[in-house]
C-alpha cells in the first residue's frame, strides 16, 4: 500500500465502483476505500432506461437481467385517485433498452463493487477515510483511513475521487456543502413482503408515484422488487412532518415515525388495499432534508461524483443514472489525463463537468416544477383535452424522454420545453393541446410478464 496510486476513490457505491471499474480496466492503479461491509441496506431501487447502455459497458447487464425486476414504465396517480398517466418508455424507445430495472439496492451495489474488484481495482471494505490532504508532497494527495483492525492506513495518490455519497467527505470538510432550502423534505420507507396481488401497473414492473395533496406537498412511491415484494416510501414537507410529530408525541404514541408512515399509507386506498395482509421486511428508514449541492465539484487533484457532489430529490428516480453517468464522464477524462501525464490540465474535467452540471441543473429545475402548484400534473397529462395538433406529440415525446433520463447531452433542448411549462399562459395552452389517448391512461404497456420477473422467465423455460 506504500506504492503511489493513480486514483484513490472514497466510497464503493454505484458512483465509486463505476469509476473504479472504468479506470482499473484501463490499467490504472485504483484503490477503493469503503467504510461499510457490503451488502448494505440502501434506498433508491428504481432505475432509468438510459442506465441500460452504461450497465452494458460495465459488463453487468447479463447478471442484472437474471436477478432484478424489469421496469417498462412509471405511472403517476393524482392525490384523489381520479387521474393517472402511464408513461410507457416503449412509446419513444424502440429497442430493448426501454426495459429498465427495479433493483434490490444491497444486491445491486455489491454487484457493482465486486465488478470493480474483478476488473483490477483494489477494494478495501470497512475502511473509513479520516483525513485527506489535497496539497501532499510531490504533487500528490495524501489519504489516511482507519482499517478494520483499527490501524491507520496511509496512501498517496495522483488523483482523488470523492464518491462518499451523502456524507460528502470533501464538500462537508471544506464547508462547500449547501442545502436546497426550497426542497426541505423527509422520506420514510421500508420493504413489504407477502403482497398477495400486484396491481395498477406493478404487475408489469412499473413504478407507481402517488401525489400527496395539501400541506404535505409530497408524494409516495411503490416499486415492485418481486412477485410479492414491494418498496414503499412516503415523501413529505419537513414542516408538515414536524407538526405531525408533535401531535403524535402528545398522544403518547410509542413510535411516532412508524405511526406517521402507516397513517400516510392508509390514506391511499390504492396502497392500503395493496398491502392488505403484507408485512414489513426491513426496518423503517428515515431520510431528512436530503437536498444539497457542493459549491465546488472538482479541482487540480480531486473530483466529486454522485451524491458526494449533489442530491436533489428522488421523485424522478434519477439518482443512480446521474451518479453512474457522471462517473463515466469523469473516469474518461481522468484516463486521458493519466495516460498523457497531463494532470495539471483542467480542460478535460471542465468539459465533463459542463455536461454533469447541465444535467443536474436540469433535474433540479424539473423537480422544482413538480412542486409548483400551477404546474402540469404528470398524473393528468394523459387525460387532457384531445386536440388534433402536431405539437402535442412533441410535448408528450419530450416528457417521455425526460422521464427516461435523456438529460445529459440534450438538457439544453429540454430546458426550452420547461420554459413553456413554467410560463402560465403557455402552460394553459399546453394542457389544452395534450392528446387524450387510451394508452396513456391504461394500466398496461403490453409487455410479457416473463420479461419483467426473472422467476417467471425461469418457469417459462
Amino acid at each position: 500500500m506504500e506504492t503511489l496510486q493513480d486514483v484513490v476513490i472514497i466510497g464503493g457505491g454505484p458512483a465509486g465502483s463505476t469509476a473504479a471499474t472504468l479506470l482499473a480496466r484501463k490499467g490504472h492503479r485504483v484503490v477503493v476505500l469503503e467504510k461499510e461491509k457490503f451488502p448494505r441496506p440502501h434506498v433508491g431501487e428504481s432505475l432509468l432506461p438510459f442506465c441500460y447502455e452504461l450497465f452494458c459497458d460495465l459488463g453487468v447487464l447479463p447478471q442484472m437481467e437474471k436477478r432484478f425486476v424489469r421496469k417498462p414504465t412509471v405511472r403517476f396517480i393524482s392525490s384523489d385517485g381520479s387521474h393517472s398517466t402511464n408513461w410507457c418508455f416503449n412509446h419513444v424507445i424502440k429497442d430493448e433498452s426501454f426495459l429498465s430495472f427495479q433493483v434490490v439496492r444491497s444486491e445491486f451495489d455489491k454487484l457493482l463493487l465486486d465488478n470493480a474488484s474483478q476488473h483490477g481495482a483494489q477494494v478495501r471494505e470497512e475502511t473509513k477515510v479520516c483525513r485527506v490532504n489535497l496539497e501532499g508532497e510531490d504533487d500528490t494527495v495524501e489519504v489516511d483511513a482507519i482499517a478494520p483492525n483499527g490501524d491507520t492506513l496511509s496512501l498517496r495518490t495522483r488523483f482523488l475521487i470523492d464518491a462518499s455519497g451523502r456524507s460528502s467527505f470533501i464538500a462537508s470538510g471544506k464547508g462547500w456543502r449547501k442545502g436546497h432550502k426550497e426542497f426541505q423534505r423527509t422520506a420514510l420507507s421500508t420493504h413489504w413482503k407477502g403482497v398477495k396481488t400486484l396491481k395498477g401497473g406493478l404487475e408489469e414492473g412499473g413504478t407507481i408515484i402517488l401525489y400527496l395533496g395539501g400541506e404535505k406537498r409530497g408524494w409516495a412511491w411503490v416499486v415492485p422488487l418481486g412477485l410479492d415484494w414491494v418498496s414503499v416510501g412516503v415523501v413529505m414537507d419537513t414542516a408538515y412532518l414536524n407538526q405531525k410529530r408533535q401531535e403524535l408525541q402528545q398522544s403518547n404514541v410509542e413510535d411516532w415515525r412508524q405511526e406517521l408512515y402507516q397513517e400516510e399509507l392508509n390514506s391511499s386506498e390504492f396502497v392500503r388495499d395493496l398491502l392488505q395482509g403484507a408485512k414489513t421486511s426491513t426496518p423503517l428508514q428515515v431520510e431528512g432534508d436530503y437536498s444539497y449541492y457542493s459549491e465546488n465539484k472538482f479541482g487540480a487533484k480531486y473530483a466529486m461524483v454522485g451524491d458526494a457532489s449533489c442530491f436533489v430529490d428522488p421523485i424522478f428516480s434519477s439518482g443512480i443514472f446521474l451518479s453512474v453517468k457522471s462517473s463515466f464522464l469523469v473516469a474518461n477524462a481522468l484516463d486521458r489525463m493519466l495516460s498523457s501525464n497531463q494532470m495539471d490540465s483542467r480542460e478535460l474535467l471542465e468539459k465533463a463537468y459542463g455536461q454533469i452540471n447541465g444535467a443536474y441543473n436540469f433535474v433540479y429545475r424539473l423537480i422544482r416544477l413538480f412542486y409548483q402548484p400551477h404546474a402540469l400534473s404528470w398524473a393528468e397529462a394523459g387525460s387532457a383535452f384531445q386536440v388534433d395538433h402536431k405539437r402535442h406529440e412533441v410535448a408528450l415525446a419530450a416528457s417521455h424522454f425526460i422521464l427516461s433520463g435523456d438529460f445529459f447531452e440534450n438538457h439544453e433542448k429540454y430546458h426550452k420545453f420547461l420554459d413553456m411549462m413554467e410560463n402560465p399562459r403557455l402552460f394553459e395552452g399546453y394542457k389544452n393541446m395534450v392528446i387524450d389517448r387510451s394508452d396513456f391512461s391504461a394500466d398496461s404497456c403490453g409487455v410479457d410478464r416473463s420479461l419483467i420477473f426473472p422467476s417467471l422467465a425461469v418457469e417459462k423455460t
